[in-house]
């Protein structure tokens, strides 16, 4: 179901005075972390730091934390390591990779930011990484991470993470219901870490049949569907902080474009989202007979894809993949992610036309109405798949999801199992609406009534109440596992 009913075994400290916590500082997270970290009580935690680039070390520093608590990832030419040194790195991270499910190889190759801008000196890159990160990690006994992985310095650190015994977590919001926290074991969203004692008392039927009724989309969706490709109080920010830190162009981190790369960026949003809204070609959902299998196109660079995804995270190679394994009798529509147009060139859309039986619909038509009329969602890690599982409609994910749980909602571990899986659930599939309700029952048990989202989407998150709740959640995560420790 995505939340085990055993009792969770940290791999951290389990007493409070041996908990000392690690957030690792992504770009607007730093400023929700910090402010989180501030009202938690002295005896939950000690907090230490991880940063990128030199205006997050020293926003940290100005609001009152020790510089040495910090380890600010950020080289110079000077800092290269000699061979000898580096060959024994290189040995040691083999053997990190041996305990864990990720390589480090597969680490970059997630972090798209790096795939789009392949730097002839990642590897000298990863091995400071994998060094400093391990000497601060242990110099200072950290027990627990934060961190949403993403770039590839979070991914590595999860890496560590598992060798050094360190709990990893990332806190994400759930998604439906809306502004409610889960926080999750490792870099996948599958397993949610469970809230002991606490937790909201619900009805699942009433959650499911509400949903149903009302048709809500996610918080996040309107939001975003509201910002521009360009606005001025975006380029002025980033302009600002450009300037302030004489870093226009960077070359000493591995998470920023520099000031021609971030404008060349924008210019192909721009006119690639301009070549979607008006110019491209689009088909007719009336004009579709028969069955129809639904993939949503997913937002990349992004974590849901790159990262959950890493595997299949070539979205034009998928589909053809998933067109193979549908059966002749069934039309796969695609549509593009209308919050972020412009990510992809057009020639991304003239390759998909090209597949036979593939139909291409306007980035703008609702998702509820499509779901009138599909039989089956594909995604790799989709909310659209977790909607489905809401309605009772058939849903594959190829990454294992939380929402896994739901009756309606299957993971394909390989496109070589597809066939069978999706013609199974469109020929035989039969809801179980007692098993949905007792899920959401428990997901909902297992949450938190905190908003949670980068304060640079939306300031709001940063509102007293808000991280008073948020304070609250990261407390009683703390207290389960003490629970856990002692159950055990």
């Amino acid at each position: 179901m995505g939340m085990d009913s055993q009792p969770y075994q940290p791999p951290g400290g389990g007493e409070n005075n041996d908990r000392r916590i690690l957030f690792a500082s992504l770009f607007g997270l730093t400023e929700l972390y910090r402010a989180i970290s501030r009202k938690l009580p002295p005896e939950i935690a000690d907090v230490f730091w991880i940063t990128t680039n030199e205006y997050w070390t020293e926003f940290l520093v100005a609001d009152g934390v020790d510089r040495k608590r910090i380890l600010e990832l950020i080289y110079s030419p000077e800092d290269s390591l000699d061979n000898e040194t580096k060959s024994h790195l290189i040995r040691e991270i083999a053997e990190c990779e041996k305990r864990c499910d990720l390589t480090v190889n597969a680490a970059l190759m997630m972090d798209r930011f790096l795939a789009e801008r392949p730097r002839k000196d990642v590897n000298d890159f990863a091995v400071r990484y994998y060094r400093d990160m391990k000497r601060f990690l242990v110099e200072n006994k950290i027990t627990h991470v934060f961190a949403e992985p993403t770039n590839f310095n979070d991914l590595l650190l999860y890496l560590l993470s598992r060798e050094l015994g360190i709990a990893y977590i990332s806190p994400r919001d759930m998604r439906y219901p809306p502004k409610r926290l889960t926080f999750f074991d490792g870099y996948l969203q599958k397993r949610i870490l469970p809230v002991h004692n606490g937790g909201a008392r619900v009805n699942g039927r009433e959650i499911l049949e509400s949903f149903a009724s009302r048709r809500p989309r996610p918080y996040y969706f309107d939001k975003l569907n509201r910002r521009r490709v360009v606005y001025p109080g975006k380029i002025a920010r980033a302009a600002y902080r450009r300037l302030r830190l004489r870093r226009v162009v960077s070359g000493r981190s591995l998470t920023h474009y520099d000031a021609w790369g971030r404008t060349k960026l924008t210019v192909r949003r721009a006119v690639n989202s301009f070549y979607m809204r008006h110019l491209c070609r689009y088909d007719d959902l009336d004009d579709i007979a028969g069955r129809i299998a639904f993939y949503g196109l997913h937002v990349q660079p992004e974590n849901s894809i790159d990262v959950l995804g890493s595997y299949v995270s070539d979205q034009l190679k998928l589909i053809k993949d998933i067109r193979r394994s549908l059966p002749f009798d069934t039309t796969l529509v695609v549509k593009e992610h209308p919050n972020f147009l412009g990510m992809k060139k057009p020639g991304f859309f003239r390759d998909l036309r090209k597949i036979p039986n593939v139909r291409l619909i306007r980035h703008d038509v609702p998702t509820f109405d499509l779901y009138d009329r599909i039989d089956l969602v594909l995604t790799v890690s989709g909310t659209t798949a977790y909607e489905a599982g809401m309605l009772g409609i058939p849903a594959i994910t190829f990454s294992p999801m939380f929402f896994g749980g739901l009756s309606s909602v299957r993971y394909c571990r390989s496109v070589t199992e597809l066939k069978n899986l999706a013609a199974d659930l469109m020929d035989n599939f039969s809801r179980d609406d007692d098993a949905d309700c007792r899920f959401m029952e428990s997901l909902l048990e297992n949450s938190h009534d905190a908003y949670w989202t980068d304060p640079l989407f939306d300031r709001n998150v940063l509102d007293p109440e808000n991280i008073e709740k948020l304070a609250g959640a990261f407390t009683a995560l703390f207290e389960s596992w003490s629970l856990s420790t002692q159950s055990a």
